[in-house]
């Protein structure tokens, strides 16, 4: 759907115009209370307004010190989700009347072309005044949209593209698609200390005897290891039609720590106790490959709840370090 180039005013009459009729509603209702009250033996014929205004969502801002973000609920009043993206995307143009010294998402020069859903994927096609932007402030303006616009029942990704080209980063790699697990981001740290990483991770076909690759840029804190980036997207999950996850998402990472090459992962026992409907040697060295691929490790090594002396699953002995293992990618 393209933007009009008066969609936000014609937005703002509209809610001046929802604004006059909940003034004069809520004048009608004050007159009606009396007699209500007489005739309803203590018994409420008025309605829930807020109940009706749609589900709770949140807007999302850029602090004074433009190093993080912050966010507030917000009732929207629209609820067809085209309508409703232009509503956010309205919004994230005002200042928050939360607080007036935080920032909006979008600054005066840079407007939104248009827009397209496609699938789940919502696209946005930003105008060159986009680049412009300091690489600090457009991470908070893009993980904001993302976190904002996700929130829309038919959006689980967003696309960046400026003029009509993909969105690229420092790097000249493209951006590609963005939900909200790819900004793996704390609240109360600052975004200043967040960089991005493009993972090769490794999940598994539907016979679970096989792993197939899967490239991921995901951002994530400097205060922790790569490396635990890296087991905790394999253990958040795939996001690709037909690959399928090999650790349960209900695994807990216990420590994730480097020394003369090998990576020592430790992990709760909800890892080797797995229900899901894959082998061993998978579940294991979609970790393994995925670490070795993508960080400066050359072998792993696990233990559950510290413990390595221990076979994995009745077949594989944790006291010793993996190394990659070629054969089993599809």
């Amino acid at each position: 759907m393209k933007i009009r180039s008066d969609h936000f005013s014609e937005w703002i009459k509209k809610k001046a115009e929802r604004i006059h009729a909940a003034v004069y509603a809520a004048g009608f209702i004050l007159l009606m209370i009396p007699l209500l009250a007489a005739c309803g033996g203590g018994s409420s014929l008025l309605v829930d307004e807020t109940a009706q205004a749609g589900s709770v969502r949140r807007l999302y801002y850029i602090d004074e010190e433009k190093n993080q973000l912050k966010s507030f609920e917000f009732k929207p009043d629209s609820t067809e989700p085209d309508e409703m993206i232009e509503e956010l995307l309205g919004i994230c143009r005002q200042p928050s009347a939360d607080d007036a010294a935080l920032l909006p998402l979008l600054t005066d020069e840079i407007t939104v072309q248009d827009y397209h859903i496609e699938n789940d994927v919502l696209q946005l096609n930003m105008s060159e005044a986009y680049l412009k932007l300091s690489p600090v402030r457009e991470l908070l303006t893009r993980a904001g949209l993302v976190k904002t616009l996700t929130q829309v029942e038919t959006v689980n990704y967003v696309e960046f593209r400026v003029e009509g080209n993909p969105l690229k980063d420092r790097n000249g790699v493209v951006i590609g698609k963005l939900g909200r697990d790819s900004f793996v981001e704390d609240a109360s740290r600052s975004i200043n200390s967040y960089k991005s990483a493009v993972m090769q991770l490794y999940y598994t076909d539907e016979s679970g005897t096989q792993l197939v690759p899967e490239e991921r840029t995901v951002y994530y804190n400097t205060s922790e290891p790569l490396e635990r980036a890296v087991v905790e997207e394999i253990v958040r999950g795939t996001t690709t039609a037909g690959h399928y996850p090999t650790v349960s998402t209900e695994t807990r990472i216990l420590s994730v720590a480097i020394q003369e090459g090998i990576c020592y992962v430790n992990l709760d026992e909800t890892f080797s106790n797995s229900v899901l409907s894959v082998s061993a040697e998978v579940q294991l060295y979609s970790i393994v490959n995925a670490l070795v691929d993508t960080c400066h490790v050359s072998k792993v090594q696990f233990s559950i709840n510290g413990v390595s002396s221990m076979m994995f699953r009745n077949s594989l002995a944790l006291d010793v370090p993996y190394e990659k293992n070629e054969a089993l990618i599809q």
